[in-house]
């Protein structure tokens, strides 16, 4: 069956992002009280409080291309509602108000996923966690649509982080609030049938991605969570950076980690979507933005400037012998 949701793969360039802030300049994280995600019950019909984005109240558009200006660079997430309208609404609401200003990329594991989306302030992030069950805070399970309609967690894709639900064979995931993760190479096979919806890809910056430091590996409570990474076990924990935020936990223990300066937004976007296969594990025709076949247009140009120079000498030499048989 053919996927259905998006158009074909088309490698035109996009636009030239603005220029990021520099961090002196980065928006002060929202708190509570004050911020409208206090209430998370509310937030989505609340103005928008972010000084990055104009984006209006109400529901997310059906695409949306979400900046996220780190420090390592600029990394391009085009959202589809289609594929997840809840999940898709949740991160409006949240690039809205300016959630995941100055947060920190903390869970960063080569070969699996890049993780994010603990709040900066500690008073903000424990509403959206899932354990304190705040009221509108936890979104309802919807189905992952995964092939042929979706993408799954392909490579490159971006789902919510969650807990599980032990007591469903195989587990699912549950609880999603905020915490989001971007699949660092295919986990089709081992995330899809947990229920993990995948609803974002990047669409440029992929490799910002890979400069994100990832040298504290995997967070402190969750070691045994996946023992044949390879991953050293020094990250932070997940219980303290709810409770303790960055400025107070993230920059004394953890100085080296990336962050989220902030997210601007554009709804619908007006750039030609690359397609499906864009920037994942399928990618081996695109150099337009340096994916895996970025080499492929050397290959191409250096082979017909090959069978051109052939064919001009083939050309020389019957003309040669034409002028011999004349002569």
């Amino acid at each position: 069956m053919a996927r259905k949701a998006f158009p074909a793969p088309r490698m035109a360039p996009s636009a030239a992002p603005a220029a990021a802030l520099p961090r002196s300049q980065w928006p002060t994280p929202p708190s509570c009280p004050g911020s409208p995600l206090c209430d998370p019950a509310t937030a989505a019909d609340a103005a928008t409080t972010s000084t990055a984005t104009s984006l209006v109240p109400g529901r997310a558009p059906a695409t949306c291309d979400y900046v996220f200006h780190t420090t390592a660079g600029d990394v391009t997430f085009r959202a589809y509602r289609a594929l997840s309208p809840k999940g898709a609404d949740r991160l409006h609401t949240l690039v809205r108000h300016g959630y995941y200003d100055g947060s920190a990329l903390y869970r960063v594991l080569p070969g699996f996923v890049a993780q994010f989306g603990v709040a900066a302030d500690p008073s903000l992030a424990r509403v959206y966690d899932h354990r304190e069950n705040h009221p509108g805070a936890i979104l309802e399970d919807e189905p992952a649509i995964i092939n042929p309609d979706g993408p799954g967690n392909d490579k490159l894709w971006l789902s919510y982080s969650s807990a599980y639900d032990d007591t469903k064979s195989p587990p699912r995931a549950v609880n999603r609030t905020a915490e989001l993760f971007v699949n660092l190479v295919d986990n089709r096979e081992t995330l899809d049938e947990k229920g993990f919806a995948s609803f974002a890809r990047v669409v440029r910056g992929s490799e910002v991605i890979d400069k994100w430091f990832a040298g504290y590996g995997e967070m402190r409570e969750a070691c045994d969570l996946h023992p044949d990474g390879g991953w050293v076990c020094e990250g932070p924990s997940e219980t303290d950076l709810y409770a303790r935020g960055v400025e107070a936990y993230v920059d004394e223990h953890f100085p080296k980690l990336d962050r989220i300066g902030y997210v601007t937004a554009t709804p619908d976007p007006t750039d030609p979507d690359p397609g499906w296969y864009y920037g994942n594990s399928k990618h081996h025709f695109s150099w337009s933005e340096g994916g895996e076949g970025h080499g492929v247009l050397f290959y191409v140009i250096f082979s017909l400037t090959l069978l051109m120079f052939f064919l001009l000498i083939r050309r020389q030499k019957t003309v040669s012998s034409k002028e011999r048989r004349l002569s």
